[in-house]
């Protein structure tokens, strides 16, 4: 692998020296220049932004303080002229032609919803003289905003003035603001106590808020205007809430556009005059780089209206598009010419080291009997002969290697195996015990599809499986009656006895929970340990299904041998209180594909006719 990499290291790296000097010099070009232009284009629309903001914002600014001037003024002539009381004054006559002049007043400016002038000692609203243009707001409407405001002015006679947020007419749709200014009895003692009455006005908002949305006299929806590249103006209050917009469905609903970043910017700057950002929205399920700019319309404290600015930054700079587009195009190209180029040259030098590189690879998997063929002369072809001539001592140490480990690995199975039959040969009951239960759990194994690995460990654990018994003693080893329960804890003992034995032999640990743990069961009634279930070792349940199994049927001083299948069956009724219901069941399929019965064969053969 590490020759692999040497050799891509070599190919690329003429590649890329091709590339970076035909092609990098481009791209560099081709980018600066194309964001020198993004860049001057963006500063170009901040700055138009900018002063379209501004200007609006002015808009809104002087035409929302021009009415509020003027009902200044109103208000200032009411006190001239006596205050509020010059309303209980007078005739029926000069009443009616009072309020026939408030609705003159109302009629010559088209901008005016409602006019009213409003005592403040007393709660009956309906005496207040008004007029209002039924087109735009009803009295119904009226009715809570005057509320509104002959609240405030009870609560607040310090003010000089009342401005309210922008409000929705329902009844007209009409964006209107509600305005208002305090009457104060300036005659008597009393000219410097609260005020004795307000004049109000609700002032139409839709001529000042058409100038800054409209778009060449039509109504678009927003994704139309960002598609377009043109630039969106849009009125929100402190809270976020779009007062004026293009798309009419987006003023004052309920769909909150706070989520804007540049609401947000404006919002967290604490209204701060002018806020200008780049961010992204998404419209339509497209992802869509916006530039927006805001400015605040500062109309009194705590009412302050964002007039805002977006425009769709990749619709509105088409030549930006047009050059990354081009330098993209001019890039690839090159680099199509430079790679087959770069290509055709590191084909030739490189040619010879991937051979090479392909046979030490080979060579290094294990294929010792792979040669290198390089037909070059110079180093490459020396090293090729140095690979080979390497490569077949390494196949003759291999080969050496393998007949030492092959003998070492026979030479340990035949002194284990010894070890077990000096074990099994105390008892003539017992022989070949230790190495059936080896073959009968390695079949168990095989049938549960184990790994080789797992499989081998087994078959030595299993055949050391009773190594221990080397410590008992034999008159409670050879005892043709039953145990008593002194000897059955000594002999119970055998299990810790090989575990010792085998655990001062560092390569022999692996197989040490087979032969320590055979004799537990999954209820935790066996021993040593008194282990449960998964607590067991799989190499230790598969030891114990196969050391029973020969147990049955094998002659014992104490038993006579059983049948297979009625051997099998009356380990099946133990499943899961002593043996593991897989083991078992892989016992049951290694009996039904015959190859139990073989090993029993095997070892009916060995008996001589006195021992049977």
């Amino acid at each position: 692998m590490k020759q692999l990499k040497k050799r891509a290291k070599i190919l690329y790296t003429v590649l890329t020296v091709l590339l970076a000097v035909s092609v990098l010099p481009v791209v560099i070009v081709g980018y600066q220049l194309a964001k020198l232009g993004q860049d001057t284009l963006r500063g170009n629309e901040q700055n138009t932004q900018l002063s379209g903001v501004t200007d609006k914002a002015n808009q809104i600014k002087l035409y929302i303080h021009a009415y509020r001037d003027q009902v200044s003024a109103f208000a200032r002539s009411l006190e001239i002229a006596g205050g509020i009381t010059i309303l209980e004054k007078g005739s029926e006559d000069e009443i009616k032609l009072r309020n026939a002049k408030l609705a003159e007043t109302l009629h010559k400016d088209k901008n005016l919803c409602a006019l009213i002038i409003s005592p403040l000692n007393q709660n009956n609203l309906s005496y207040a003289p008004f007029a209002l243009d039924t087109n735009q707001i009803s009295q119904e409407e009226l009715r809570p905003i005057v509320r509104e405001v002959f609240d405030f002015m009870e609560q607040n006679s310090s003010l000089d003035y009342f401005i309210d947020n922008p409000k929705l007419i329902k009844s007209s749709t009409t964006s209107v603001i509600v305005l208002a200014s305090p009457i104060i009895n300036q005659q008597g003692e009393n000219s410097s106590q609260k005020p004795d009455g307000f004049v109000m006005a609700i002032v139409n908002l839709e001529p000042v808020f058409n100038s800054i949305t409209k778009n060449s006299g039509r109504l678009l929806e927003t994704s139309e205007l960002l598609k377009n590249g043109r630039t969106i103006f849009f009125v929100v209050n402190n809270t976020g809430r779009i007062i004026a917009h293009p798309d009419p469905q987006m003023v004052f609903s309920d769909n909150n556009k706070t989520s804007l970043k540049i609401v947000d910017d404006w919002k967290e700057a604490n209204f701060k005059l002018t806020v200008s950002t780049s961010f992204e929205i998404q419209e339509n399920g497209k992802t869509i780089p916006i530039l927006g700019t805001c400015r605040t319309a500062d109309i009194a404290p705590g009412k302050e209206l964002g007039v805002m600015a977006m425009v769709n930054e990749d619709a509105a700079y088409p030549s930006v598009g047009q050059m990354y587009a081009r330098t993209i195009y001019t890039s690839v190209i090159t680099i199509l010419l430079a790679s087959i180029v770069g290509t055709f040259l590191a084909i030739r030098l490189t040619s010879p080291i991937e051979t090479l590189a392909a046979g030490a690879k080979a060579i290094s998997a294990g294929e010792f009997a792979r040669r290198i063929k390089v037909r070059t002369r110079n180093e490459i072809g020396e090293l090729a002969d140095d690979f080979n001539k390497m490569a077949e001592h390494i196949q003759q140490y291999i080969n050496e290697l393998r007949r030492a480990a092959e003998e070492n690995r026979m030479l340990f199975i035949g002194t284990v195996r010894a070890l077990a039959e000096a074990i099994d040969g105390k008892d003539t009951y017992t022989r070949g015990h230790s190495e059936r239960v080896m073959k009968y759990s390695v079949l168990i194994a095989q049938h549960m599809k184990l790994n080789e690995e797992e499989i081998e460990d087994i078959r030595i654990a299993g055949i050391l499986h009773d190594v221990g018994k080397i410590g008992i003693d034999d008159k409670i080893l050879k005892k043709p009656a039953a145990l008593t329960d002194d000897e059955y804890k000594i002999m119970k003992q055998h299990p810790q006895i090989g575990a010792k034995i085998m655990s001062e032999i560092p390569q022999m640990k692996r197989f040490i929970p087979g032969m320590f743990y055979h004799h537990e069961c999954l209820d935790g009634k066996g021993y040593p340990l008194g282990l449960r279930g998964d607590q067991i070792p799989l190499m230790a349940r598969i030891i114990s299904v196969a050391d029973v199994f020969d147990a049955m049927t094998t002659n014992r001083p104490y038993q006579r041998a059983m049948d297979t299948e009625v051997a099998v069956e009356r380990i099946r009724t133990f499943v899961g209180t002593r043996y593991d219901g897989q083991v078992v069941e892989a016992l049951v399929d290694a009996l039904h594909s015959g190859k139990l019965d073989e090993v029993l064969k095997s070892y009916a053969a060995s008996l001589d006719p006195v021992a049977r």
